[in-house]
């Protein structure tokens, strides 16, 4: 196992670098801070730099970071004193590289760019032809090359000094954004071969650069998941493969033996060998943590495995064989007396038992929608409807939207230490995973006596949510309970869940849970909901569908009483009732795709779905992942499309016009609601028909009540489709009346006798 030391609060691309000396090596995190430690005794130096920092490189006597703020930015080194920002992007930088005074930077917003800092006018060279975020960026200075991976699934080398592109190889998995991509594709030049080696799934693919063509292939079949990095040593005779599963392997250059593995519980995202000691290097993990290796001891070592695979020509493999075949029948001939212990190197062992571990599935943790980050100093526990409950160092603030109807409140949380909350129009509750408390207060109680009351959990639960509903309190606790209290904090029932608790929201006498139900794939959830209606006593249960890879990031009701819920991969999802009273998961709209048209992001808030609509209440941020609590954040009324293909056509218009209709209507005007759906429906009749798809507006008229089919006959005929309109006439008119009919009589029979009246 890596030995490895936590630098960084928040889990994340954490970035790593040397000075040129290799004195100092500096790290970088999501965070926000910047820290500097001494190389021979780790004494550590912190430099608040911003919310998030992404990738840093260091100059003399400058640090240069790539932050969430949409620039690069300048601190001193190494006091970290604020320095005037070199350039401005729409999007993050996303990667650095450094060669001598050779600033490489890439952004999230598809760009590439040179500068030189011995260059007093800043001027910027440009590497055109990315169509996605940069991954990674590296450089042979002395070939004059760059080499970049993009997110759109190329890898590029450019001629720095004509800025041309020189090669394009479409090799790695295509993805949307550095988050979502299955590796971070960090490459390196192999400069004593004068070749670029490559990640490519779970293989090393290295192309030499005459031809740019497939020399070789680095595999090691034990290991099927994808490799982060790979990078050189300063000598040449090894390199190092970081695996996203924590895996990382030292191997021979020549003769692609391994010499040591070492393991991680989380990815290894970043490498940088020191400078001055060229047998050691320091790497960085995605929980914000680094360690140092040294690999002197295996340098004169290296150690073949079985596992491993060359990837050698077709002549050179054939004899390969032969020969590995007769080895093997040889051996048949042999006994060995010799115990298989004295033959095994202890190495082989112990790589033999990190290369079988098996790495738990990570469970997502419990989160309250519309609270930002627990590692903020400052941030949002809760905004709603009704307001927002903002928790800052030792002190928690209650606001109202409309301050007319109370003025805000402020707590002090210097012992409580509160950690989730919720808000409604007659009740505040907070509750501390730290001590087990919660607390209710009554803001709107007419009792005078009974403002508010606090309860302590015991038998080590530890208190995860909270919601208010209508006139109920229920609380989610570490032992997979929720308990159910009134208001005035009578306790009424424990319920169970089958697994830990997600996230839980409440509406009036409704409450949904969501909580993990079995360990998933690798890298998936697999979780299930719980929707409660308390007043009737009905309860619903039945897994939730995710999209692969991903986490939930927002779950609540509407304001109509549905359910929704938000996954980080931007697709939102509703819980619809059928006739059955069964609960039907749809797909409504893909949110982050709309925020990206937009170029910004979306912190959802709340949705409303009256009127045939969908809208949503969110934040706008740009190049941040949480709103900030000062300036005060605004709130913007977002219309979504449903998630159809080819949603700019006018007959996807019309097809998401009648199913918003259907899904979202809420109207008690039963004519109204009718004379809605037979304008959707005659408007895509008319469109088949101009289309000459007669087959499409047949299946439309399916759909018509007898009066709507009526003026379909009428458009057919006008428009010259005498064969349709005799064929609606001929099958559809007939039927639809007498099933209207018969629904009239049903209706009919079952509505109660009339009141016996006694004279």
């Amino acid at each position: 196992m890596l030995s490895v030391v936590s630098a960084h609060s928040i889990a994340g691309l954490t970035d790593i670098c040397y000075t040129k000396d290799g004195s100092h090596f500096l790290t970088c995190g999501q965070d926000g801070d910047i820290h500097v430690f001494e190389t021979k005794s780790d004494q550590v130096e912190h430099i608040r730099c911003a919310d998030q920092c992404h990738c840093l490189v260091v100059h003399e006597y400058h640090v240069f970071i790539g932050t969430n703020r949409n620039e690069l930015e300048v601190r001193s080194f190494p006091h970290g004193d604020s320095l005037p920002s070199l350039v401005h992007f729409t999007q993050p930088v996303s990667a650095l590289c450094l060669s001598n005074s050779l600033l490489f930077i890439g952004t999230r917003d598809f760009k590439c760019v040179m500068m030189n800092l011995n260059d007093d006018s800043n001027k910027m060279k440009h590497f055109d032809g990315h169509q996605a975020p940069i991954l990674s960026l590296n450089v042979y200075e002395e070939k004059r090359w760059l080499a970049t991976s993009c997110c759109d699934g190329s890898i590029r080398i450019f001629n720095i000094d004509k800025q041309t592109l020189i090669k394009q190889l479409s090799l790695i998995q295509k993805s949307n954004d550095i988050e979502t991509a299955v590796s971070l594709v960090k490459l390196d030049w192999d400069k004593k071969d004068q070749m670029l080696a490559i990640p490519v799934k779970n293989t090393i693919q290295f192309f030499e650069s005459e031809k740019w063509t497939r020399k070789k292939t680095y595999e090691n079949d034990s290991i099927d998941e994808a490799i982060n990095l790979i990078r050189f040593s300063p000598c040449g005779t090894l390199f190092v493969v970081a695996y996203v599963n924590g895996q990382l392997a030292i191997i021979n250059r020549l003769t692609f033996d391994i010499c040591m593995n070492y393991s991680s519980k989380d990815a290894v995202c970043s490498l940088a060998w020191n400078p001055i000691e060229s047998t050691r290097f320091t790497c960085s993990t995605m929980a914000g943590e680094y360690a140092h290796v040294d690999v002197s001891e295996y340098l004169s070592k290296p150690t073949s495995t079985p596992s491993d695979k060359l990837d050698l020509g077709a002549e050179e493999e054939e004899e390969m064989e032969e020969v590995v075949d007769e080895l093997e029948s040889n051996s048949n001939d042999v006994e060995m007396a010799i115990d298989d212990k004295e033959v095994i190197p202890k190495w082989f062992e112990r790589a033999s038992s990190m290369l079988t571990e098996t790495k738990p599935i990570e469970l997502q943790e419990p989160f309250q929608s519309t609270s930002t980050s627990k590692y903020l100093e400052s941030r949002f526990l809760l905004w709603n409807n009704i307001g927002a409950i903002t928790c800052y160092s030792e002190q928690i603030q209650i606001s109202f939207h409309d301050v007319s109807y109370h003025h805000s409140i402020t707590i002090d949380n210097k012992t409580d230490k509160y950690s989730v909350g919720d808000l409604s129009l007659s009740a505040i509750a907070l509750g501390s995973s730290q001590t087990g408390k919660l607390c209710c207060i009554l803001y709107q109680s007419w009792d005078s006596n009974m403002k508010e009351w606090t309860i302590n959990t015991e038998n080590n639960e530890k208190i995860e949510l909270v919601t208010l509903g209508g006139d109920f309190l229920a609380v989610a606790t570490s032992q997979r309970f929720i308990r159910l209290m009134s208001l005035s904090g009578i306790q009424q029932r424990i319920i169970r869940l089958q697994g830990p608790i997600v996230s839980m929201s409440s509406y009036q006498n409704h409450l949904w849970m969501i909580h993990h139900s079995t360990q998933g794939l690798p890298k998936e959830q697999a979780m299930s909901y719980v929707l409660l209606d308390i007043e009737n006593d009905h309860y619903s249960t039945g897994s939730l569908p995710l999209t692969p890879k991903t986490k939930l990031s927002w779950m609540g009701f509407s304001d109509s009483g549905k359910c929704y819920y938000l996954e980080k991969s931007g697709h939102l999802s509703m819980l619809r009732h059928n006739k059955g009273n069964q609960l039907e998961p749809l797909l409504i709209s893909n949110l982050k795709q709309e925020a990206e048209k937009n170029t910004t992001n979306y912190w959802l808030l709340g949705i409303n779905d009256f009127d045939g609509k969908v809208q949503v209440r969110v934040i706008e941020l740009r190049g941040q992942s949480f709103p900030d609590l000062v300036p005060w954040p605004l709130v913007s009324i977002i219309s979504l499309p449903l998630a159809l293909y080819q949603i700019d056509t006018e007959k996807s218009q019309l097809e998401s016009d009648y199913l918003k209709m259907k899904l979202f209507t809420h109207s008690t005007d039963e004519e109204d609601f009718c004379n809605t759906e037979r304008q959707c429906l005659i408007k895509m009749f008319a469109l088949s028909c101009k289309s000459n798809r007669e087959y499409r507006a047949f299946e439309i008229c399916q759909l018509m009540d007898s009066i709507a089919l009526q003026l379909a006959v009428k458009y057919a005929t006008k428009s010259g489709k005498i064969t349709l309109a005799q064929k609606i006439t001929d099958e559809l008119i007939e039927q639809k009346k007498e099933q209207e009919e018969k629904q009239k009589e049903i209706q009919r029979s079952s509505s109660p006798p009339p009141p016996l009246r006694w004279k």
